[in-house]
């Protein structure tokens, strides 16, 4: 039989589920708000912090909990955009949610992965058109509700459709949102380390 665990090694466990579950509530309710950016609410601001915070909550975690992480975002995200699917029956608007939010999770786990590279606002601005690219395609010829361009229809970024339509201005608003990220995290660090 195994050793029993060491009482400091069960606390750190307990910790650490401790803080996963805080990531996921915040991952969710980042999901919940960028269902709100989009109408009938069109609280649009609500796009650029939604991809910050989940930027935030997956910088230096694993695939595997950025994976997570990304699901946790997509499900509540989706509930709350199609649930006017509801007249069809509660049971289309959670099955088509949840695959849909299985969209968000390669996304999640990617974006964690490249959170350690030096360009990642970029990187995360470039999954989120790849994931709308894919989500637009599969399955059946896709599903292009959700994209961040549809969240900002008379906002400072809707000229770009002009130049590169839909996926320029998710490109932007994700970049915008990542970069938001960056200068956060940048700012407590400074805060942190004493000015």
């Amino acid at each position: 039989p195994a050793p029993p665990p060491r009482p400091g090694r069960v606390r750190g466990r307990a910790a650490a589920g401790r803080r996963h579950w805080r990531a996921s509530l915040a991952a969710a309710a980042a999901g919940t708000g960028l269902a709100l950016a989009f109408p009938p609410y069109g609280i649009w601001p609500l796009s650029l912090a939604a991809v910050a915070v989940l930027a935030v909550l997956v910088r230096g975690r694993t695939a595997r909990q950025g994976a997570w992480l990304g699901f946790a975002a997509g499900l509540p995200f989706f509930v709350v955009l199609l649930k006017w699917l509801h007249v069809v029956g509660w049971d289309t608007v959670v099955g088509l949610s949840l695959v849909e939010a299985l969209f968000f999770v390669p996304m999640g786990a990617a974006m964690a992965a490249t959170s350690r590279l030096p360009v990642w606002p970029l990187w995360t601005a470039c999954l989120w058109v790849a994931e709308e690219w894919a989500r637009d395609r599969v399955p059946l010829g896709g599903f292009p509700w959700g994209r961040l361009a549809f969240a900002n229809t008379s906002t400072p970024f809707t000229p770009l459709a002009a130049l590169g339509g839909a996926p320029l201005v998710t490109f932007a608003v994700a970049l915008s949102g990542a970069l938001l990220a960056w200068a956060a995290l940048a700012g407590y660090r400074l805060l942190r380390d004493g000015g």
